[in-house]
């Protein structure tokens, strides 16, 4: 008997019944002479159930077969004989930024290795391992080569072989490495390999060279000053002494510097980056075109409007000191898009504008009221110094608030929902909350109360407190470098530099700008290790054993020929119709 992979699907020949009715039941055609002048006499069909119409009937005979054949081939039917299984290559090819030196190579190490292969794995070797093709055929591992090139990140090459060990499965098979070996991220490929042959599987590495003068921009350094970003990069010369053109390119125009840089030399290059989307490109040409060219987005700031409900001191001289800030003393609250209040602020008119999307900053001292908004009820004060701990810095990571000295403090105790920010002997000194569709921040270090004020770390503090309140855009989080990942949260089409992706975690794996869900982040390849190419490497390469070929059971599929039977006779059944007339 033979074997099928899906045997319920043997249920599908019942469809062959309402053929053979139909068959049964249609009318038998009769030529019927009359005069051309007379009408035919209207009469009854009479139908014939006649086993013989089936017999002579060819058309029924064809159809019944192709009902057959075709439920048959989705029943997957396969016959098992001795024979020997063709070896499984998994080829892990590297994809890191250097391999753009040798690639060429590399494409040709892959098709000598791949010639005459049946079964072909391909493993791309980046920072994160991917599988491109899974047991294809040589054609289909020649396509997939076709549409692969370096990308502008590192490699984690011992990631990427567990993956190949893993794709082998029990039937085993050999394991081919592809790269310069140059640089890699996670364990020493040569330890893993020897753990991978320990286990009976060869592993071979193939070096594609990557030898070659490079220039390249190897490190980043940003200082916001509101809308003007205050730029320098690095760029390093792996090789000769050189003379390279600097052309940098914004919103403030185009210039162009020329410097002379020597061998093994740096280069520092500062500039300020406006609003938008500043290029720096290095115009040589050498190994590596990744890192001769940086991104700088500067996120631009509309002006934004701010009541402040205080004395003058140093709360409003913070505010002031903020780029794109206006600071009003009166006014509807709707009409701002932050409001900063210094030991007042029971208006129930604020409770409505928080709900409604609006923002408030609650600066607490001795005396101070607990309206409903506050993210904390407060109950007194503490007259006592304590130190500071940061429990969840949110918007405050670059303010050592551990070093502020607090001689006294308001008691609070926090509200459901709300966040402490920071906090003395547990009592919240610095939390927020959502209130509706808005938000409030509580801060209990007022200057009577702390010697924050006095710290360079002020107006930091306030700049950023009022960006994050206000939806600015961090600088760090829009300008990043290669080998970041994103999760988007949905499926979201991404513009990228090498085109539109649709995808719900992006990877940053091409040096240039990226548009997505409303935002702009550009992404810099600055890796030192991977522009060098003129590392040294000493590799035990390695060579494919041959092993002799074992019998075994061998289950080959029969569907497509059944499939191919079913066509010839759906053809067939045509020229038959179209010999009778019937089509």
């Amino acid at each position: 008997m033979m074997p099928f992979s899906f045997p319920l699907a043997l249920l599908g020949l019942l469809s062959a019944i309402p053929l053979i009715i139909l068959y049964m039941i249609r009318p038998k055609p009769k030529d019927q002479p009359f005069p051309s002048t007379a009408f035919i006499k209207v009469g009854d069909a009479k139908p014939t159930a006649s086993l013989n119409r089936l017999i002579n009937d060819p058309l029924f005979w064809i159809q019944l077969l192709v009902i057959v054949l075709l439920v048959l081939a989705a029943a997957g039917p396969f016959t098992v004989a001795r024979g020997t299984q063709e070896g499984h290559l998994v080829v892990v090819i590297d994809l890191s930024a250097s391999m753009e030196a040798s690639f060429d190579e590399a494409k040709e190490i892959f098709l000598q290795y791949t010639a005459g292969q049946d079964r072909i794995s391909i493993v791309l070797a980046e920072t994160i391992p991917i599988v491109a093709l899974r047991e294809g055929n040589s054609q289909q591992a020649r396509s997939t080569l076709e549409s692969l090139y370096p990308r502008a990140v590192s490699t984690d090459l011992s990631a990427a072989m567990m993956m190949a060990k893993s794709l082998l499965g029990a039937d085993g098979g050999s394991i081919l490495v592809i790269s310069d070996f140059l640089s890699w991220t996670g364990d020493d490929p040569q330890v893993t390999r020897g753990l991978i042959v320990s286990e009976g599987t060869d592993v071979v590495f193939v070096d594609s060279g990557g030898e070659g003068e490079n220039v390249g921009i190897i490190g980043g350094w940003i200082v916001s000053y509101g809308e003007v970003l205050n730029y320098t990069c690095l760029v390093r010369n792996y090789g000769g002494t050189r003379t390279v053109p600097i052309r940098i390119e914004g919103l403030a125009g185009t210039s162009t510097t020329i410097r002379t840089i020597d061998a093994g030399g740096d280069s520092y290059i500062t500039f300020d980056a406006f609003p938008g989307v500043t290029t720096v490109t290095l115009e040589i040409d050498d190994a590596i075109s990744f890192d001769d060219r940086a991104y700088v987005y500067a996120p631009e700031i509309g002006d934004r409007r701010v009541l402040y409900l205080g004395e003058v001191g140093p709360v409003s001289s913070a505010l002031r000191s903020i780029p794109a800030i206006t600071v009003s003393g009166s006014g509807d609250y709707g009409g701002f898009d932050l409001v900063v209040t210094e030991g007042g602020g029971s208006d129930g008119r604020l409770n409505r504008y928080v709900y409604d999307g609006g923002n408030v900053v609650y600066v607490g001292s001795n005396g101070s009221e607990s309206p409903d908004y506050l993210p904390v009820r407060i109950a007194g004060v503490v007259n006592e110094s304590a130190p500071l701990w940061t429990r969840n810095p949110v918007f405050a990571e670059d303010v050592h608030l551990d070093e502020v000295g607090v001689y006294s403090y308001l008691q609070a105790a926090p509200r459901q929902g709300s966040v402490t920010i920071a906090e003395a002997n547990g009592v919240p000194v610095i939390s927020y909350w959502r209130l509706g569709s808005g938000t409030v921040v509580y801060l209990g270090l007022s200057s009577e109360m702390s010697d924050f004020y006095q710290r360079p770390e002020y107006p930091i503090f306030w700049y950023e407190m009022t960006n994050w309140l206000t939806n600015v855009p961090d600088v760090s989080d829009s300008n990043r470098r290669t080998g970041d990942i994103i999760r988007l949260g949905e499926t979201t089409t991404v513009e990228a530099p090498d085109g539109r992706i649709t995808t719900d975690v992006l990877l940053l794996d091409m040096v240039g700008v990226y548009r997505f869900q409303g935002r702009t982040i550009v992404a810099n390849m600055y890796d030192p290790v991977e522009s060098n190419l003129m590392a040294t490497r000493t590799l035990n390469l390695g060579t494919f054993t041959q092993k002799e070929s074992s019998e075994m059971l061998i289950e080959r599929d029969l569907s497509s020929w059944l499939l191919l039977a079913a066509f010839c006779l759906i053809v067939l059944e045509l020229l038959i119709l179209r010999r009778r007339r019937e089509v």
